[in-house]
């Protein structure tokens, strides 16, 4: 599934002449470009020509006159624009002229990843598309979303996923839907022949993946022990994950966990599953995380791992020393 209303107009054979694909979740636009492309070749000897731009290396004029030229055999042609929303509103005119006489071989795809609903609804031309069912948003999912999406996508993928497995790889993996889609395809795999998949086959498969030893690395800062901590970091380095991203996961965990001290006595659960954008599972475990840390506490690791960011950016010395040197200093306190 790409978008209900883009496979609705698929398969009533009525596809818009161009379309706007707004929001920030790149996986679902380029799930959506790819059906495009494979419907267009649905014919038998057709080819299509996928051209991709980048706003502003090419004026829109240009663009759409690119749209307007016959392909070498006068097959389809997919024509996208990235970023199409850094434009400014007279160029935009140009939208509007392509949209009154449009090229009968060319679908058009504007995409605009930081415009929300409310932006398109007052936009002038891109109102018109809204208006038109031509303007699609694709969002990151909310928690809530998250589950039924992995179940569809192991349906998919010839599987069942019962909410407990699937909560355990949001747990494991996080809200990236890009790799959310890569560890299902390798559970898939792994899982053989059996039909449901299990909590008990994703913390075996996550072993081996990156995104569990990270996860791995940030639950066990509430440990006061270190040795979890650096045999998670040991691992990390041996599959090959960049400092830098360890840094900034961590330093993820401890804003969250700043975030949920400061919040905690004053909101519900679920209230600080909203505010911290986080499913309840994950807010539950943060919150036992948090119980060992006090807000300064907190507050001086972080800068800890500023400093360290800092000293893998200016110093020749070995990444490793500095990533063990500050894990051990990031204990309960």
């Amino acid at each position: 599934m790409s978008h209900p209303i883009l496979e609705r107009h698929l398969e009533s054979q009525k596809l818009r002449p161009l379309y706007l694909f707004f929001g920030e979740e790149e996986f679902l636009v380029e799930r959506a470009l790819r059906r495009l492309e494979s419907a267009l070749t649905e014919e038998p000897g057709e080819a299509v020509l996928r051209v991709v731009r980048e706003a502003p290396e090419v004026s829109l004029e240009e663009f759409f006159a690119q749209a307007r030229m016959s392909t070498l055999w006068g097959s389809s042609q997919l024509l996208v624009l990235r970023r199409a929303e850094t434009y400014p509103a007279e160029a935009l005119k140009a939208v509007a002229a392509y949209l009154d006489h449009p090229a009968p071989h060319s679908l058009v795809i504007l995409t605009a990843p930081s415009l929300k609903f409310k932006d398109v609804e007052k936009h002038g031309v891109f109102g018109r598309l809204q208006k038109n069912e031509a303007a699609l948003g694709f969002f990151r999912l909310r928690e809530a979303e998250l589950l039924p999406w992995l179940a569809q996508e192991a349906r998919h993928l010839g599987k069942t996923m019962p909410p407990a497995a699937a909560q355990r790889l949001v747990e494991v993996v996080g809200d990236n839907l890009s790799e959310l889609h890569q560890e299902l395809k390798k559970l898939v795999l792994f899982a053989g022949d059996v039909d449901s998949l299990t909590p008990q086959q994703v913390n075996q498969l996550a072993s081996h993946s990156r995104s569990y030893n990270i996860f791995a690395l940030v639950e066990a800062l509430g440990e006061s022990g270190m040795s979890r901590r650096l045999a998670a970091l040991d691992h990390l380095l041996d599959l090959g994950e960049p400092p830098a991203r360890i840094l900034t996961m961590l330093a993820r965990q401890l804003r969250l966990l700043i975030r949920y001290k400061e919040a905690a006595p004053h909101a519900s659960p679920a209230d600080l599953a909203k505010k911290l954008r986080l499913p309840p599972g994950l807010v539950k475990r943060l919150g036992q995380q948090a119980q060992h840390f006090s807000l300064k506490a907190l507050r001086s690791h972080l800068n800890l791992l500023h400093q360290a960011d800092l000293s893998l950016k200016t110093s020749t010395a070995n990444p490793r020393v500095w990533l063990e040197y500050t894990l051990i200093h990031l204990g309960p306190g």
